[in-house]
């Protein structure tokens, strides 16, 4: 059976050199720049919805946020047509930033009584650890489960499939290395195949299953935010760490993830919570830094609430004397557009009551 790969129109290959596995491995070499044509245009909203919402009182706001983008042509949460949900939260820098469990209640609160039983939904994210710091596992829990959900980290066998990946020549991180080295100690060509490899998060788009993306907002000096795109890509990839912290390599990354089409076709939401953000020191988490908003956002596209997420940090750092991230000179939202998945830049925000 031929192994099924990953497959997107990659322009950005001719900026960062990137080589990218598609159906039976073949390896495309980069074209000139501007010969690559977008094969499809994202025909689905990219507006934003906005509301205010205080702490502990997720579920009025968000009930309201789901109504509003549903009535705009947005995807209904129904059984009937969506059988099964993945929640992918963002754990990775809690307890200090983290979406809140109330807003996960929140959420699963809507969905039970929209008719989803137990088993058609689970909560997703990468590191067995930061689920534990932010009170959604336990590694003393037979079960794995938060209130009778299914919790999945990295650890679970059906996290990754072997045969979804995104795979880019550069270089893995000494941590990383060492444990390549660690797996295979005697097979030199394995580690060198392996540590070019990152594996996608094919739990949350294979068999059925349509993702929600709840985030939180972070500065970051490579993507200019750290929020539901990120979360979606390097915040759920294995091998992800040499990506961070180069400036053209990481929103290029996040882009063409974001753009293949079995992940990006079977978004529900991209769902940003302002209660607790980051609006400075680049990635690294500092509660110097933390900024506090009453505000959800909402939107089909997670670009989009980046954008609108990003305008919120700015107006932070302005106050403060840092440099504000432009959204209109970062790459995350130039390569996102020319990828076919929509122009964050012109995203339309509306105030739900």
């Amino acid at each position: 059976m031929v192994k099924r790969q990953a497959s997107v129109s990659f322009f950005l290959i001719s900026f960062v050199c990137l080589r990218v596995v598609v159906e039976g491995e073949v390896k495309f070499p980069a074209p000139p720049f501007n010969s690559i044509k977008v094969d499809s245009i994202d025909t689905r909203s990219m507006d934003i919805f906005r509301a205010q919402s205080m702490k502990g009182k997720y579920l009025s706001s968000l009930r309201k946020l789901i109504s509003a983008a549903e009535n705009r042509g947005g995807p209904r949460l129904r059984p009937s047509t969506i059988s099964n949900i993945a929640i992918k939260i963002k754990t990775k820098h809690a307890p200090g930033l983290q979406v809140s469990s109330l807003l996960v209640d929140a959420l699963l609160n809507i969905l039970s009584k929209r008719g989803y039983q137990k088993d058609q939904i689970f909560l997703v994210d990468r590191d067995e650890l930061s689920l534990a710091r932010a009170g959604f596992s336990s590694p003393r829990k037979i079960d794995n489960l938060y209130n009778g959900y299914q919790v999945v980290s990295s650890r679970n066998q059906n996290y990754f499939n072997p045969i979804w990946l995104h795979d880019s020549p550069m270089p893995p991180t000494i941590h990383d290395r060492a444990r390549f080295f660690l797996q295979y100690p005697q097979d030199r060509l394995m580690r060198i195949a392996e540590e070019r490899k990152s594996y996608l998060p094919s739990i949350l788009f294979l068999n059925d299953v349509f993702w929600i993306n709840l985030s939180v907002a972070m500065d970051h000096l490579s993507l200019g935010i750290e929020g539901a795109s990120a979360n979606m890509t390097t915040g759920a990839i294995s091998n992800y760490q040499r990506f961070l912290n180069k400036p053209t390599l990481a929103p290029a990354t996040v882009a063409e993830i974001l753009a293949i089409p079995e992940l990006w076709e079977n978004r529900l939401y991209s769902i940003m919570d302002l209660s607790h953000y980051q609006f400075a020191n680049a990635g690294q988490f500092d509660a110097e830094f933390l900024g506090r908003e009453s505000t959800l956002l909402l939107s089909e596209n997670p670009l989009s609430v980046d954008r609108a997420a990003l305008s919120v940090l700015n107006m932070q750092r302005k106050e403060l004397g840092f440099i504000e991230r432009k959204a209109n000179e970062l790459l995350l939202f130039q390569y996102a557009k020319e990828l076919g998945l929509g122009d964050a830049l012109k995203a339309e925000t509306y105030d739900v009551q």
